[in-house]
């Protein structure tokens, strides 16, 4: 593509920034709006990155997405505290979102703030974490074709891969590290609760940033426990072995969210969420929310 086409190019441009989570709703919001729109998706995955406090990278270069890297002549400032960035952004505010060049998420606003856009300018960025199922419910089956971690290579995780998929397996992920609101235990202990009532031959498969400690405060009523997190640390592996369990009790996190939703199973599945998150993530259409406490840190 020559300069010039690339200046006068219809665009849809996201930046990318965050966890890997919080990446998967950044593209799939992007990706549905560039679907909607008919016009190719740029990310632009070095701004959100250059101030990161937690050392968090781009990371979907690791999956089949349908986007390309932002030309750097469309950067306008190296960062997003920039004066320049931050200026950009106050002065859109001012328009009426159709005639805006840059859309920052509202959380007071519901996801018809990009799903009923019509925009007039060419090209178009985003920034938010977008974290709801209705920004790109609509093109759900292309978004898991796109977003569906790879196979491992190694043949003793395809074999766990193999038992999960053909076994009652529920995946619990839980968040304990650096976390700012954690979930209380009580909401896994209702959701273990729920799912032992339904499922009488359910297996569960534990994932997340600390294991030994929660699951030592919860009955799992018999059933049997084993530990799914890859021992080598890899989230995509992590992921992908979360993707191939039917059933789910995520944590309030984007992670374990993609977990569940990625599911090949998308049918006669029960997956269980907390009822408070401590953030602006909202649940899918078809899950079940269970009262929980929080734990401010």
């Amino acid at each position: 593509m020559s300069a010039t086409s690339i200046c006068m190019s219809l665009a849809v441009i996201t930046i990318i920034k965050g966890g890997l989570g919080n990446q998967l709703f950044i593209y799939a919001t992007a990706r549905a709006l560039a679907l909607r729109l008919n016009r190719p998706l740029y990310l632009d995955t070095v701004r959100g990155y250059t101030a990161d406090g937690f050392g968090r990278s781009y990371r979907l270069d690791g999956l089949s997405i349908q986007a390309q890297q932002m030309p750097e002549s469309w950067r306008v400032a190296p960062h997003l505290k920039h004066p320049r960035h931050k200026i950009i952004r106050a002065l859109s505010k001012l328009l009426p979102r159709n005639r805006r060049s840059y859309l920052a998420e509202r959380h007071n606003m519901d996801a018809s703030q990009l799903t009923a856009l019509s925009p007039e300018k060419a090209r178009i960025t985003l920034l938010g974490y977008w974290q709801d199922e209705g920004y790109f419910r609509e093109y759900a089956e292309i978004l898991r074709g796109e977003l569906r971690p790879h196979s491992p290579q190694e043949s003793s995780l395809q074999e766990r891969g193999q038992r999960y998929r053909e076994e009652d397996r529920v995946f619990i992920h839980f968040r304990r590290i650096d976390y700012k609101h954690l979930l209380g235990l009580d909401y896994y202990q209702r959701a273990i609760d729920e799912i032992s009532k339904r499922l009488p031959d359910a297996q569960f498969v534990l994932f997340g940033d600390s294991i030994e400690e929660p699951s030592k405060g919860l009955d799992f009523r018999g059933h049997r426990v084993e530990v799914g997190a890859d021992e080598n640390g890899n989230e995509l592996v992590d992921l992908w072995l979360m993707s191939q369990c039917r059933h789910a009790i995520i944590a309030n996190s984007s992670f374990s969210w993609w977990g569940a939703w990625l599911s090949q199973f998308t049918e006669s599945r029960l997956v269980y969420a907390p009822e408070r998150m401590g953030w602006p993530l909202q649940v899918a259409a078809d899950w079940v929310c269970l009262p929980n406490s929080l734990i401010t840190e």
